[in-house]
């Protein structure tokens, strides 16, 4: 049986108005519930923290400064050997070839003498010929001499005495002869002496043009020497620390030199510089001086040099008394170093009297036992606090 229409208005009338009130009045009900149990947090008092930093402790001391510099291994002397003479070589010594080693005096090359040999028989000859003719002469001078006596004391007017009549120019023409018959000997001997190539010094032949058999003209090419008792290598050093460096042949700085490529180490020192600057960097040239290269002598057992070897030179320089040696990285873009004092920060300056690639020299600016910070700090603000870790030095 269906409701009446007044019952079914009703019903959707309390469904439409009751039920938002009761979801309003559930809803309040849960927001002061909600409110009245929220957990209250507590704002503490901000708590001051204090920089923790590393340092190193400074003391003064001698200290060298070191100059890096880059170079190539040079001969110190160097010379191409010529034949003075023409021939055919009939003899090298064993030495004789590329990379070998001759000492001072022994031969190298020897031409054929047969030519020479003659050469000097024929002008020992021709002087034993012109002194003959010259002491024959000295016989017609002394005969001319007494032939005037005579006809003088046989005219009653008296006989002039004259250079020609007394052969005085004939005599000087034989005396002459005799002189050019000499320097003709000598000059024969000479030639004869210069088929014999020998070293000029303890040598090391970089190249060799000839060999037995070959035939060689008159300033014909023989080999190129290279001088084994020292070397030399070219860097390039900044012009502003050339002052810093010894320049004396026998007393210069000392330097380090090492191979880039092999890692081998020899001793040398500067000797002077080359006079120049390079056109594009403006450094100057630097001559370093090594003794013994090869270890023949007093280096025996050292690595040998090779020529045309890139090396880098350590060159030792100027030396400081009473200097800090501190860390670059240390050294503040405004030349200041951060100070451990006492708890807090001081920011001191400071002057470099040298500065290597990871190495500053002070001579002012620290005292004995400082404390130089080496930790980072964000903000440095001189008078700030400051607390010591653990890497005081």
């Amino acid at each position: 049986m269906n409701q009446p229409p007044s019952k079914r208005s009703f019903g959707v009338i309390l469904v439409k108005i009751i039920l938002p009130v009761c979801l309003t009045a559930l809803g309040v009900a849960g927001f002061w519930y909600y409110k009245s149990n929220t957990v209250k947090f507590k704002r503490k008092p901000a708590v001051k923290t204090v920089p923790v930093v590393d340092t190193i402790k400074v003391n003064p001391g001698r200290v060298t400064a070191q100059i890096r510099a880059m170079g190539i291994v040079q001969p110190d002397r160097e010379v191409v050997i010529k034949s003075q003479v023409a021939g055919t070589i009939i003899q090298v010594a064993p030495e004789f070839v590329q990379g070998g080693l001759i000492p001072k005096g022994q031969t190298m090359v020897r031409i054929d003498p047969a030519d020479y040999t003659l050469a000097v028989n024929k002008a020992q000859n021709a002087l034993a010929q012109a002194q003959a003719d010259f002491d024959i002469e000295k016989g017609q001078q002394q005969i001319a001499k007494e032939e005037l006596k005579l006809m003088a004391a046989m005219s009653p007017d008296g006989v002039k005495e004259t250079s020609l009549a007394l052969r005085k120019p004939q005599l000087e023409q034989a005396r002459v002869a005799v002189e050019s018959a000499k320097s003709d000997l000598e000059a024969a001997r000479l030639d004869l002496e210069r088929t014999r190539i020998i070293a000029p010094f303890h040598a090391l032949v970089l190249s060799k043009e000839v060999d037995e058999g070959a035939m060689t003209a008159a300033q014909g090419a023989l080999a190129t020497l290279v001088d084994v008792t020292c070397y030399q290598v070219e860097v390039q050093v900044p012009m502003d620390r050339l002052d810093r460096i010894r320049f004396r042949e026998t007393q210069g700085s000392p330097v380090r030199i090492r191979s880039l490529y092999a890692g081998r180490e020899w001793e040398g020192r500067v000797v002077r510089t080359t006079g120049s600057v390079t056109e594009q960097s403006r450094m100057a040239g630097v001559i370093i001086r090594v003794d013994d290269p090869l270890g023949l002598g007093s280096a025996k057992g050292r690595a040998a040099m090779l020529l045309d070897d890139h090396v880098e030179a350590l060159i030792e320089g100027q030396s400081f008394d009473d200097a800090f040696s501190v860390p670059r990285t240390l050294v503040r873009e405004d030349s200041s170093l951060w100070i451990y004092d006492d708890g807090h920060l001081e920011i001191r300056k400071v002057e470099p009297v040298w500065i290597e690639n990871n190495r500053v020299f002070i001579q002012s600016g620290l005292s004995p036992g400082d404390l130089v910070i080496s930790s980072d700090l964000p903000t440095p603000v001189p008078g700030m606090a400051l607390t010591l870790g653990l890497g005081e030095g």
